[in-house]
């Protein structure tokens, strides 16, 4: 039975570790919000202004699916990089066939104009597949330096004092059992 706790205690161990450094990971990595992180094609992306409100508000999280630009059809929602090389994610309101490729005009639905620039298939990131409501404003806070500290640096030092605190115990167990 002790054998089996052990086994169990340390598995956890390892999955605790494991997660707080994917965490870690998903965190720096999405420091750059021009180039998001892909897990398996899933980017998560978080909403930074309302041009598509009410579908999603600035503060929400989507995630997106890499997709093959042939399947997309009007209506849906896309992510891509515009002129300036930014993130946005709007409608595509038409796609024309042109140049031996397709060209999708998007909109934000918050917005009076449709886009200026036509969208090209290489500048897609990905389609909405789902929505995350307010998400990305506890993503935001964590990438500050006070969420850091209450979300990934204080979870993780009691974690370490309860691991050192956990092996030293023993030890003092023998030493009073010796006496």
């Amino acid at each position: 039975m002790e054998k089996v706790a052990t086994l169990v205690k340390k598995g956890l161990t390892i999955t605790i570790i494991l997660f707080i450094m994917v965490i870690l990971f998903s965190i720096f990595a999405s420091l750059n919000s021009n180039k998001p992180l892909s897990v398996l094609g899933i980017k998560p992306l978080t909403v930074l202004s309302n041009s598509m409100a009410p579908v999603f508000e600035a503060g929400d999280v989507i995630i997106t699916r890499e997709v093959d630009p042939g399947d997309l059809s009007k209506g849906d929602i896309i992510s891509f990089y515009n002129e300036e090389q930014l993130l946005v994610t709007h409608r595509i309101m038409s796609i024309v066939e042109a140049d031996g490729g397709r060209h999708f005009y998007t909109k934000g639905d918050n917005n009076n104009s449709a886009d200026e620039n036509v969208t090209t298939a290489n500048e897609i990131v990905g389609k909405k597949i789902f929505l995350i409501p307010f998400l990305g404003y506890f993503s935001q806070f964590i990438k500050g330096p006070l969420g850091f500290l209450l979300f990934i640096a204080l979870p993780l030092t009691g974690y370490v004092c309860i691991v050192a605190f956990e092996k030293i115990k023993p030890k003092r167990k023998k030493e009073i059992k010796q006496s």
